[in-house]
C-alpha cells in the first residue's frame, strides 16, 4: 500500500486484506471473485477504508486488472465533504471488449463525474474511499484486479520547479498526422501509450490501443479518456496509473526511469494564449484544449533548460521529439501524468489479442478476405467500426511496428478488403490488420509475387 500525500495506492495481498470483501477473495497480488463447489460467484465487490486526504477539488481513479472476455469490473469512489459523504461515482465499466462508457454527471451537483474526473463542485473533500466491482457471464473465469489507486487535485500549497538535471529516457515517437484518420483527431492519448508501452518491448499499434480504450458514453473525449488508458495498460500487465504530480514528483519519475505520459493544455501563438488565457508554448503545432504527451525527459545546458517530449501534433514521426522550454512546459503542465512502471510477471491475460488468419484471394486483383486456418471465411462484419489497415514491407528495419508506413483501408460490401493497385508493383510482404473495437485484431499476410 502506498499512500503518499495526494496518492494512494492498493497494489497487494497485504494492502487489500484491509478493505471489505464482498464476494470477492485474495489472491496472491490482490482480488478475484470468490468460488464456491469451484464456481466463480457472478458479482462481487471490494470496498476500501477511508482515506485522509489533503484537502481536494478533484479526484482521479485507477485500476489494473487482467478482464478475459466475459468479465468486466467497475471503478467507483466517494468523498467526504465537511461532515457528509458523497453518493458513489463510477468511472465506466471496463474490459477491452466492451462497449465502454465514462458516467457523466450535472454541474449542479455539490460532486459530479465530468470528462471521467470526479469534481468537487462546492466546498473541498477531505477524504475518499474507494470500490470496485467484478462481474463476469461465465462461471468458470473471474477477473483479477491488482492494483486499485486515486489521486486527487489537492486545493493547498505551491509547488517550487525541481533542481534537475539531464535525464533523457528512449521512447519511440510517433504522429497521430499519420494514423487512423477516423481517431486521430483524439489520438495523443493512444500515441502516447504507444509510445510508453513499446518502450519496454510491447509490440502493439497505436490504433489498436484507441480502439481498446474509446470511451462510447462521452464523444469528447473519445480516446483521452486516461482511467481507460492506464486500464489498458494494466491489462497488457504493465503497472499504470494516474497521479497528479507537481514538478519535483514528476521529476523524480522520470528520474527513476518510469514511463509517463503528461496532461497538456496550451497555445500555439502569443495571440492565441492572450485570446484564451492558455499558456503559450513557443514552438508548439497547435492550439490545444487537451494532449497528452510522452515525456522523454529534461536537458539543461547553457542554452537554457528544456523539457524533452514526443508531440503526436507533429507532422511526422521524426519531428514528434521535441525539446520545449522548460518554465513554458510547465506553464502548459495541467498536473495529470499517466505514469507505466514496467510490466509485472505473470500478469496480462486479459489484454486486447492479435489472431493471426489467412487471407484468400478474390477475383478481382488486389481483393482479399480473411480466413481461418481450417479455410473458412472470417468476413468482416457489415457495420466493421474499426481500424482496417496494411503496411508494406519495404526493407527498412523499423525500432518498432508503428513506425511502418500504414494505408488505411474499408472493407468491401462482402466483407473483404481492397489493396491498393499500387502496392502490387513490387515485391515483400504485405501485412494487413483489422482492428475491431472488441479487442480482436486479425492479422494477415499477402506475399508478393514480384
Amino acid at each position: 500500500m502506498q499512500n503518499a500525500k495526494n496518492l494512494y495506492i492498493l497494489s497487494d495481498t497485504n494492502a487489500f486484506t484491509r478493505g471489505e470483501l464482498d464476494n470477492v477473495a485474495l489472491t496472491e497480488d490482490g482480488v478475484c471473485l470468490e468460488q464456491v463447489a469451484g464456481r466463480h460467484v457472478l458479482y462481487g465487490c471490494f470496498t476500501s477504508q477511508p482515506v485522509n486526504l489533503p484537502a481536494f477539488d478533484r479526484l482521479v481513479m485507477s485500476w489494473n486488472a487482467d478482464t478475459p472476455p466475459g468479465t468486466v469490473v467497475e471503478a467507483q469512489a466517494r468523498v467526504r465533504v465537511g461532515e457528509e459523504w458523497s453518493g458513489w461515482q463510477s468511472f465506466g465499466k471496463w474490459s477491452p471488449y466492451i462497449q465502454r462508457a465514462s458516467v457523466t454527471g450535472s454541474e449542479d451537483d455539490p460532486v459530479f463525474m465530468w470528462h471521467n474526473v470526479l469534481h468537487i463542485g462546492k466546498g473541498r473533500a477531505v477524504q475518499a474511499q474507494l470500490r470496485i466491482y467484478l462481474y463476469t457471464d461465465d462461471e468458470r473465469l473471474t477477473p483479477r484486479v491488482w492494483l486499485l489507486a486515486a489521486s486527487v487535485r489537492p486545493v493547498d500549497g505551491e509547488s517550487e520547479p525541481p533542481a534537475l538535471y539531464s535525464r533523457a529516457l528512449h521512447l519511440p515517437a510517433y504522429s497521430q498526422k499519420l494514423r487512423d484518420p477516423s481517431l486521430q483527431n483524439g489520438m495523443s492519448a493512444p500515441v502516447t501509450l504507444a509510445s510508453l508501452l513499446n518502450r519496454w518491448g510491447q509490440d502493439v499499434l497505436p490504433e489498436e490501443l484507441g480502439q481498446s480504450m474509446l470511451d462510447h458514453g462521452d464523444a469528447d473525449i473519445g480516446t483521452r479518456n486516461f482511467s481507460f488508458a492506464a486500464a489498458l495498460a494494466g491489462g497488457y500487465g504493465y503497472r499504470a496509473y494516474l497521479a497528479y504530480l507537481d514538478p519535483e514528483r514528476l521529476w523524480q519519475c522520470v528520474k527513476q526511469g518510469d514511463s509517463v505520459g503528461v496532461f497538456m493544455r496550451y497555445a500555439a501563438s502569443e495571440e492565441q494564449a492572450a485570446a484564451t488565457g492558455k499558456a503559450y508554448l513557443p514552438g508548439a503545432f497547435a492550439d490545444v484544449e487537451a494532449q497528452m504527451m510522452a515525456l522523454r525527459g529534461f536537458e539543461t545546458g547553457e542554452e537554457g533548460s528544456f523539457a524533452l517530449v514526443n508531440d503526436s501534433l507533429a507532422p511526422t514521426n521524426a519531428e514528434a521529439e521535441r525539446a520545449y522550454p522548460l518554465d513554458a512546459f510547465w506553464n502548459a503542465y495541467q498536473g495529470l501524468a499517466l505514469v507505466i512502471t514496467g510490466r509485472q510477471k505473470g500478469r496480462g491475460e486479459g489484454c486486447p489479442h492479435r489472431r493471426h488468419a489467412r487471407l484468400r484471394p478474390l477475383e478481382q486483383v488486389g481483393g482479399y478476405i480473411f480466413q481461418d486456418e481450417s479455410g473458412n471465411d472470417l468476413p468482416l462484419p457489415e457495420d466493421f467500426a474499426g481500424t482496417l489497415a496494411c503496411a508494406v514491407a519495404d526493407g527498412t528495419v523499423h525500432a518498432t511496428t508503428a513506425h511502418k508506413s500504414f494505408r488505411f483501408l474499408k472493407p468491401t460490401a462482402q466483407g473483404g478488403l481492397q489493396l491498393p493497385p499500387e502496392l502490387f508493383g513490387g515485391k515483400g510482404r504485405i501485412t494487413v490488420y483489422a482492428i475491431d473495437p472488441s479487442g480482436c485484431t486479425l492479422v494477415g499476410d499477402v506475399h508478393l509475387p514480384g
